[in-house]
């Protein structure tokens, strides 16, 4: 996947949770107003490829069939957009605006053995990791808890 998709993905996965988005060309249209260049073909791709479904009527990203008793892993779940290595010891992760320092304490609630610390801005977690072994790890953990 290029840069340039992933980015489209986070934006298009910002979009769904922060507002109701109904229709492929209601996505578009935010995106081109998010300076993005789409067509209803891309944009549908994109659905596919995010296997967003749609619930009430506007686009979600699919949630799992089980909801975690643990409020910490429910705010991982729900906050997180996307996780992605960044160097050896580094996993970065997405929220929508604003989430970052809520998902950020879920995190260090959980207190996993291999997350060594967590800086969180606004939209993005950067948590530092023991190592590259650690770094899988803690993504797949991330993902798994994320249904991606």
């Amino acid at each position: 996947m290029t840069a340039d998709r992933r980015k489209r993905h986070l934006k298009i996965l910002e979009l769904i949770s922060t507002r109701a988005v109904r229709t492929q060309e209601e996505l578009a249209e935010a995106l081109t107003a998010e300076g993005w260049e789409v067509t209803q073909s891309s944009v549908s791709r994109d659905i596919a490829a995010l296997r967003l479904i749609k619930v009430g009527g506007a686009y979600r990203r699919p949630s799992s069939a089980i909801v975690p008793a643990d409020p910490n892993v429910r705010r991982i779940a729900d906050g997180v957009l996307a996780a992605e290595p960044a160097g050896e010891a580094l996993v970065v992760i997405h929220t929508p605006p604003g989430e970052a320092n809520r998902v950020a304490v879920a995190l260090d609630r959980l207190a996993w053995p291999d997350v060594v610390g967590t800086l969180a801005g606004d939209d993005t977690i950067f948590l530092a990791v023991k190592d590259g072994p650690a770094q899988r790890r803690v993504l797949g953990d991330v993902r798994k808890l994320t249904g991606g």
